[in-house]
């Protein structure tokens, strides 16, 4: 895991003073060294965790044998050790034990298509100079960040927003007003390929960046597809592939822990490495002789997931780390978390993980397995349940509908069920406006953006049921984005890796291959994963229907010390004359909530934390 950054202008002397300072700038994501090269038209940077051979020679940009390719690396490929085999009967010789030099070879054998046979999450440059082309890679589901600016002669890039202050080749950064207007009245973000700042763009999860001498051109090299269920029993298939994921990500030669919310996600996790530990010891040696566990927990009622995550403990004999923080500490803690996330984020349960990560590096761990990704991948989400019904009903299943209605009832309650399958079925573009409207994110945009149109949220979809289509929206356009975002800053903050089991692509793949029915099964969510691993999860974790997450008690903060800041926030003239936020509004409503008139929270956090980005990126360097 590492920061890499660079600039490439062809004809031009390269801009190493730039790209130095800009390697400074996501140090934090690199502790254990840099590295830089530098050649007419191009200068390329590296800051480098070590993860996987400790030594010297897995230092970057890594150079092939004759000195023509020069690669800068960010992220894992977990099955470099089966690519390494195949190379070396095809002759290519390694001085190396890392997947960078995988990833290097693999590129001189099958060229841009390499990318194909990565199983891991990665955003990788080389710069070829034979060709004086630089090409470049992100990941399939977009687990590490690529972000990017270009104006048609120069491209800089980097793994995060921040390295580009120290860019003075594009300018000082603006403002991207429709991004700021989709964030504040819609509670959207990282849902397009824009930024908050004007003219940086994210290279979309799955896609090829190639410079050369024809231009700028983006290449989709994967997407989800219609795939037939895999023959034998799917839930077998599901319990196979998921153990191998995770046996996949234990491949580490520094310390591996484990963040456990206590839902289903990361207790699956947490359980499979456990069953690893007791099965194939060497398969988890970098998890130690007992699994380190990492829990937030508050002490306010319906936030508090500990007697989940101590059953999980119980059961796996983890040694267990506890989280928790006021909304005091929060405040004090509030400059360096918007720093990490270079963007506002959607609510205080994002701090929630940067407290989490950076336990766990106190602990000693270096690199963190994470749930992120079950809920998209799984059909964890309430909502997905009326698509679900839809289906049934548009294929006159009315026996399994009527089951399913019951089901859902008896997990859920009635009442929810119809409030669910009511907003569910609503437009995608109805259901946003009304939810804005509810909850006061109308009110509170500022009047000069709100002429600005909204963002369209385009999703291409080959399946041809809603339950899948709206998977899809959310996997890759609507949510999972946005929480892959924090976890990325939230870990490498504090300079560790995290890395997601349920987004290995084979799984998502079978995922999506199965019935719906083997998704959803009696108003239940997530059947496939509590089927599969039933003889591994404690079973009061298994049966669960609540939905947690690391979630924080947000709305009694604003009732104390972050709504003391927000108060002195909203009332400052920065805030009125910022043009993001209507400030007289902010303020009735910061007042209503906290007199208890009515129950605000993320529309206000909204507000605050927009505001808090803005004097952190747009004003100085600090907030």
């Amino acid at each position: 895991m590492c920061g890499i950054c660079g600039v490439v202008a062809p004809g031009r002397p390269p801009e190493s003073a730039t790209v130095r300072a800009m390697a400074s700038a996501v140090a934090h994501r690199g502790p254990d060294g840099d590295g830089f090269f530098d050649a007419p038209g191009v200068a390329l940077g590296h800051r480098r965790l070590s993860i996987i051979d400790l030594s010297h020679a897995g230092d970057q940009p890594f150079a092939s044998a004759d000195g023509t390719l020069r690669l800068i690396h960010n992220g894992e490929v977990y099955n470099y050790r089966e690519l390494r085999a195949e190379l070396e009967g095809k002759g290519h010789r390694f001085r190396s034990a890392t997947d960078t030099e995988v990833v290097l070879a693999a590129y001189l054998e099958w060229g841009e298509r390499c990318v194909e046979r990565f199983n891991g999450m990665w955003a990788f440059a080389l710069w070829d100079a034979r060709e004086q082309r630089l090409f470049a890679s992100r990941d399939r589901l977009g687990v590490k960040p690529f972000y990017y600016r270009w104006d048609g002669e120069r491209l800089a890039f980097a793994s995060e927003l921040k390295a580009f202050r120290a860019d003075p080749g594009g300018g000082p950064l603006r403002a991207n007003l429709p991004i700021v207007r989709d964030y504040v009245a819609r509670d959207r973000f990282d849902h397009t390929d824009e930024t908050f700042f004007e003219g940086i763009v994210k290279l979309p999860a799955a896609h090829s960046l190639v410079l050369d001498a024809g231009g700028l051109r983006l290449e989709r090299y994967w997407r989800l597809e219609r795939r037939d269920p895999p023959a034998g029993d799917p839930i077998e298939a599901v319990r196979e592939l998921f153990l191998d994921s995770v046996r996949l990500r234990l491949r580490s030669d520094v310390r591996v822990g484990t963040a456990l919310s206590g839902g289903i996600d990361s207790s699956a996790v947490a359980c499979t490495v456990d069953r690893l530990l007791r099965d194939e010891a060497e398969s988890a040696r970098p998890v130690g002789d007992r699994q380190a566990t990492f829990t937030a927990y508050f002490d306010v009622p319906g936030y508090d997931e500990r007697p989940y995550a101590r059953a999980v403990v119980e059961r796996t004999l983890a040694r267990p780390t506890w989280v928790s923080f006021t909304d005091r500490e929060l405040v004090e803690a509030l400059p360096s978390i918007v720093e990490s996330h270079d963007e506002p984020f959607r609510s205080t349960s994002i701090c929630a993980g940067w407290f989490v990560m950076r336990a766990a590096r106190a602990a000693g761990v270096t690199v963190v397995l994470d749930g992120q990704g079950g809920d998209e991948v799984f059909a964890g989400y309430p909502a997905y349940l009326p698509a679900r019904w839809a289906d049934l009903l548009a294929a006159g299943r009315l026996a399994e509908l009527g089951r399913e209605l019951q089901g859902q009832a008896g997990a859920y309650g009635a009442a929810n069920a119809a409030r669910v399958l009511a907003r569910t079925l609503a437009p995608a573009a109805v259901e946003s406006a009304l939810r804005a409207r509810r909850s006061g994110s109308d009110g509170l945009l500022h009047p000069d953006l709100r002429g600005l149109p909204p963002h369209v949220e385009t999703v291409h979809s080959p399946f041809p049921d809603r339950l899948r289509t709206l998977m899809t929206r959310i996997l890759t356009v609507r949510g999972l984005p946005e929480l892959l975002h924090a976890e990325d800053r939230n870990s490498m903050a504090h300079s560790l890796e995290a890395r997601v089991p349920f987004l290995d692509y084979r799984l998502v793949e079978l995922a999506y291959a199965l019935d719906g029915g083997e998704l959803l099964r009696r108003g239940v969510t997530k059947s496939a994963i509590r089927r599969a691993l039933a003889d591994v999860l404690p079973p009061v974790v298994a049966a669960r229907t609540d939905k947690l997450g690391f979630a924080t008690p947000e709305a009694v903060w604003l009732r104390g010390a972050l709504g003391d800041l927000a108060g002195d926030v909203f009332a400052s003239r920065a805030f009125a004359e910022r043009g993001f936020v209507d400030a007289a509004a902010a303020r009735r409503r910061l007042d209503d909530h906290r007199a208890g008139r009515v129950e605000a929270g993320f529309e206000l956090w909204r507000a605050l934390n927009v505001e808090l980005w803005a004097r952190g990126f747009l004003d100085g360097p600090t907030v």
